[in-house]
């Protein structure tokens, strides 16, 4: 998941296979719904029909669904994640370099997935476990992923104030974003 999201964020080609329809719409919606505050600004299909399957060859980002049947015409794309959700896959091609989070962040979040996800694995090795561990109900878990991601977004994004530039010499001041800071 964490692959696919850092794959959004540094804008990839995304393509998620299955034979159910829900299951993608579901993973795409997802995908989505782990970037906010930020909003997906390229091609966004959770459920492409047969007939439109070119579209794979475009040269922007998407985030593209395909039933798992036209699994063949797509082994011939060279620069698409693909997120097989029958199999639990995701396969990066080796020209595609997918930029992680940055390293403390990057196991913090791990961390915090996993105790959200499966609380019991994360204290199992700890001689002096806590007294309650318990897995939270599906509408808390929820809560808690978008929490950790909130909190990741919160965690990558501050001191961004620092690369903001104001110009004056207009009558009305102009804010820039001095992307090499």
């Amino acid at each position: 998941v964490l692959h696919l999201f850092c794959a959004a964020l540094t804008e990839h080609k995304i393509l998620f296979l299955s034979s159910s329809y829900q299951r993608l719409t579901d993973a795409c919606r997802a995908l989505l719904a782990l970037m906010f505050p930020l909003k997906y600004s390229f091609t966004y299909v959770p459920i492409l029909p047969a007939q439109l399957l070119e579209v794979l060859s475009t040269p922007t980002p998407f985030i593209i669904g395909v039933h798992s049947i036209f699994q063949s015409e797509t082994q011939e794309l060279l620069d698409v994640v693909i997120a097989d959700l029958d199999g639990g896959t995701v396969s990066v091609p080796e020209c595609v370099h997918i930029s992680l989070l940055p390293e403390p962040l990057l196991q913090q979040t791990r961390e915090a997935l996993s105790m959200v996800l499966d609380p019991e694995l994360e204290v199992a090795d700890l001689a002096f476990p806590p007294a309650t561990i318990s897995a939270s109900s599906l509408k808390m878990q929820d809560k808690e992923i978008r929490a950790v991601f909130l909190r990741l977004f919160a965690q990558l994004l501050q001191g961004y104030r620092w690369c903001l530039h104001i110009i004056r010499i207009h009558p009305e001041p102009v804010i820039r974003f001095h992307k090499v800071s």
